[in-house]
């Protein structure tokens, strides 16, 4: 099985054994590792695509191509021989900044679908050979108000997900402006702001969703105010986690799907701006888990450093018949790895480039540093 850590990618992985390949996205570019065996450490292989700030890396596993999209002007990458090669392909995308990477299989066919800033969404049926926009996502009321707290102040398709039986029905998180949702793939576009609350500081700050298999009506949504759960499809939405919570800036979740009662999600304790002051210099970052199907929730971050100063910016969660492996990539460099469901951790390797959704990671800089870095970003870099 290969899996991929990286800020905006698909965060579970389905195999008939554990993990041999992994491949962690940075600021500058890709880390492959590989292990012989389940017992045996994680090495690192290579390093590729080193000029690129990895948003997302996507394996396709029936034909073996990893696809990867970089932030600022990284522009879309694709390997066929494990990253020892890569083309650009983003023939049809007027867009540099990729954002989200997501597969999708349709009978015998596999759709790539890519979500770029300034926020749109595009779709490739020829693994990345050419691609389609899907307007409609631009043409939803009040996209005016879209937009994202750091410069460039732009907003991104930040993540798809499907539904598990029903392939032209998904559901689109643009990070900051609306929870979209489409029932014709993407010829259509409707937003579900139920969620949506005057005590909320953002607006409509939609991170990530994940769906339950065995009823899809069920999803959860992470956001900058913590996390939502509907029953009904995103038509109403229950706040199950708050800003005054553990996690009050979540992000990277995912379901069990062993036990879809068992939740997973890792974040930090308080938004990117307060990391620079707070403890120090910390996100106060964690991982907390519901085995109940979100009413309770336990911190399992035994073994990560406490506090933890970088924030985690990615987490995958890898299925194999025998159980779950998680793993964790933080805005300071490290990751982290769990063969049992979070119930200890154990670190991978240190010292590597940061783990950043954009320029995150500038918040664990000198502060002259951290400035250089601001005035790029808003150069579009």
């Amino acid at each position: 099985m290969v899996v991929c850590v990286s800020p905006n990618g698909a965060a579970v992985s389905h195999s008939e054994e554990p993990a041999s390949e992994l491949l962690v996205g940075t600021i500058r570019g890709i880390v492959h590792f590989e292990r012989e065996a389940p017992h045996l450490p994680w090495r690192e292989a290579k390093r590729t695509l080193e000029d690129v700030h990895i948003s997302s890396v996507l394996f396709e596993e029936r034909s073996g191509t990893i696809f990867a999209g970089g932030h600022g002007q990284g522009g879309l990458w694709v390997s066929t021989d494990g990253g020892g090669t890569w083309e650009r392909r983003q023939s049809g995308i007027a867009e540099n900044h990729i954002f989200h990477l997501a597969a999708q299989y349709r009978g015998d066919g596999v759709r790539i679908l890519a979500g770029v800033e300034p926020a749109s969404l595009y779709f490739s049926d020829d693994m990345g050979l050419t691609w389609t926009k899907l307007p409609a996502l631009n043409k939803v009321p009040g996209t005016e108000k879209w937009t994202f707290p750091p410069p460039p102040h732009l907003a991104h398709a930040k993540n798809v997900a499907w539904h598990p039986s029903d392939p032209d029905t998904f559901y689109v998180c643009v990070e900051q402006g609306a929870l979209l949702k489409t029932a014709d793939a993407g010829e259509t576009f409707t937003e579900l702001a139920s969620y949506e609350s005057p005590n909320d500081l953002w607006y409509h700050d939609t991170h990530r969703i994940v769906i339950r298999q065995r009823d899809p009506r069920q999803m959860f949504l992470s956001s900058g105010e913590g996390v939502y759960y509907s029953a009904n499809a995103g038509e109403s939405w229950t706040h199950i986690q708050t800003r005054s919570d553990r996690l009050g800036y979540p992000d990277a979740m995912a379901i069990d799907p062993h036990n879809e009662d068992t939740i997973f999600i890792a974040g930090a304790g308080n938004p990117p701006r307060t990391w620079v002051d707070q403890q120090e210099g910390t996100s106060n970052a964690g991982v907390i888990r519901s085995d109940d199907g979100g009413t309770s929730w336990r911190e399992v971050s035994n073994g990560l450093p406490q506090p933890l100063k970088g924030n985690i910016e990615a987490m995958s969660l890898a299925s194999h018949p025998e159980g779950v492996e998680l793993f964790c990539g933080t805005a300071t460099g490290e990751l982290y790895y769990s063969s049992d469901r979070g119930g200890l951790w154990q670190e991978v390797a240190a010292g590597l480039p940061p783990v950043s959704k954009v320029h995150h990671y500038r918040w664990f800089l000198p502060k002259e540093e951290r400035q250089r870095i601001e005035e790029l970003a808003r150069a579009g870099f």
